[in-house]
């Protein structure tokens, strides 16, 4: 039988010594800068009763996530999305609290992925949620917020937006049956043209069919809105344009022009979200590291109907776009020359602690011995203490 004693499951790795102080710093900075703006954390269990994600199956699909027993039977997961339990104790413990609520959260995520092609199962997430609050300001503050995550990694990175609402408007003249519309929807995703237009053909005559046909090339600057706003006469659909065009203004006087991009294809989890939808990207990685949007329904599911936005950030992925982060040294290693001095070395070695000082206390046999440590490690000093006078 196969051990699997040396590796780790698939969707997981290590990390190692630099690799954690990158993800560190990503984190410190990322969760700076929310904080900075009002946002409280929280932190919530990382087994979660089955029950809290059961209506989310449209979007979490049960057979993706990790399921265990407690010790009286009832069915757990192992958390597989951030937003879930945040809706939960919305719902709940902070039912009285004032609205809206910022909350932030950092903590590990799991998905079960059947086929994996390098996706991870095991994802380290910080995220915020606004919730409460619909206005377009609330909308604004959490893309911005989004981008200053970004921009606190890397320089090179790009926000895309989209409104939802304008193809749930086009979807919904579309005289189709509901199984061929999710196969126009993951088409319009995925891009796949080819596809799409086999999937339209006999729709052709429609003007929602055509609409649909432009809907993957519909990428770029604000010229994407006029060109959305011809394709189709609906009220439904030019009122999401027209909030999408206010939203990308204000960005726009932020001075964000050249960092985001529309694109009218956001189309994936189009029964989660409810308005605007942002995924952020950074310079050599092939995936999106963050991805938010509006989801004015999920809190309904726990009784306590309110609108809420938020983003989920992979600090994983984002660290490995973060700047090489080198493996420092200690500032000293302090080595007893003598068993008797042992003591005065712990006490030498704690007072330079409390100077702010990373020091090794040498473990070694001798002093050559702990010298060469000391430098095979870069320590600044080496510190020899003697045996301690009477």
């Amino acid at each position: 039988m196969a051990r699997y004693d040396r590796i780790t499951p698939d969707g997981t790795r290590d990390l190692l010594f630099e690799e954690c102080l990158r993800r560190e710093q990503v984190i410190s900075r990322v969760c700076g800068i929310v904080r900075s703006r009002g946002y409280e954390q929280v932190i919530t269990p990382t087994l979660e009763f089955y029950d809290v994600y059961s209506r989310a199956a449209d979007y979490l699909p049960q057979e993706t996530m990790y399921k265990l027993t407690d010790g009286r039977g009832r069915l757990m997961v192992l958390c597989p999305d951030g937003t879930v339990p945040i809706a939960r104790l919305a719902a709940t413990r902070l039912s009285e609290e004032t609205m809206p609520l910022r909350i932030w959260y950092q903590h590990r995520t799991y998905r079960m992925l059947p086929d994996l092609k390098a996706k991870r199962t095991e994802i380290d997430q910080i995220g915020i949620e606004l919730i409460g609050a619909s206005s377009l300001m609330s909308d604004l503050e959490a893309v911005d917020l989004a981008a200053q995550a970004l921009e606190s990694v890397q320089e090179n990175y790009r926000l895309e937006l989209c409104h939802i609402g304008f193809f749930h408007a086009v979807m919904d003249r579309l005289e189709a049956p509901a199984d061929v519309k999710e196969e126009i929807r993951l088409c319009i995703e995925q891009k796949n043209y080819a596809a799409l237009s086999d999937l339209l053909e006999p729709y052709a005559g429609q003007q929602a069919a055509s609409a649909l046909h432009r809907l993957p090339r519909l990428f770029g600057g604000p010229d994407v809105l006029e060109q959305a706003r011809g394709l189709i006469d609906d009220e439904a659909a030019h009122r999401s344009l027209d909030k999408l065009e206010r939203i990308y203004s204000m960005l726009c006087e932020l001075g964000l022009s050249s960092k985001i991009l529309l694109d009218l294809s956001l189309v994936n989890l189009a029964d989660y979200y409810t308005g605007i939808i942002f995924k952020g990207y950074l310079d050599g990685i092939g995936t999106d590291v963050l991805s938010g949007g509006r989801y004015d329904r999920l809190l309904s599911d726990f009784g306590v109907p309110m609108p809420a936005i938020g983003f989920a950030f992979d600090a994983d992925l984002a660290s490995q776009a973060a700047p090489a982060v080198g493996r420092p040294g200690p500032d000293a290693v302090v080595y007893a020359v003598s068993e008797e001095a042992a003591s005065a070395a712990a006490s030498e070695a704690r007072r330079l602690q409390r100077e702010g000082l990373t020091v090794i206390l040498g473990t070694q046999e001798t002093e050559a011995e702990a010298l060469a440590f000391a430098k095979a490690v870069g320590a600044g000093r080496f510190i020899p203490v003697w045996e301690e006078k009477a």
